[in-house]
């Protein structure tokens, strides 16, 4: 079990990916957008912040490559969740620090792998369809 961050402009996104991620057993904050998930990570206790952060690509005012920079929580794992690039595009971008990638729509065991990869260091790293290298 994980403490996870989604942020997401899109209600529908996020409440599918919180039951995913819930029925895996990890304890889900969700945000809907770059400054939302920013506020919301300025007033968390240690002890409650995420292990974890998945975020969309593409949202409206902010995209999730700005929170990112932003560098909120700079050792966390960070998961860039996309429906509209794949892996090559996403080279061209500001990606350095992005842990993994996820296209949508994303299947439930994809998402089971790649957060179980990234929040337990006893398992292999994410495979080489997911991870930025």
């Amino acid at each position: 079990m994980a403490r996870l961050l989604v942020v997401d402009d899109d209600p529908v996104s996020r409440l599918i990916l919180r039951s995913m991620l819930e029925r895996l057993g990890h304890i889900v904050t969700e945000a809907d957008g770059v400054d939302a998930a920013l506020e919301l990570l300025s007033t968390m206790a240690p002890t409650d912040r995420p292990e974890l952060i998945i975020c969309d690509y593409v949202m409206p005012e902010r995209d999730g490559l700005d929170l990112l920079e932003a560098r909120p929580l700079g050792d966390v794992p960070f998961v860039l969740l996309t429906g509209e690039l794949n892996q090559a595009d996403l080279h061209d971008h500001r990606v350095d620090d992005v842990t993994a990638y996820l296209t949508k729509p994303v299947a439930s065991e994809e998402l089971a792998r790649v957060v179980t990869e990234l929040v337990d260091p006893t398992q292999p790293g994410p495979s080489a369809s997911f991870a930025i290298s």
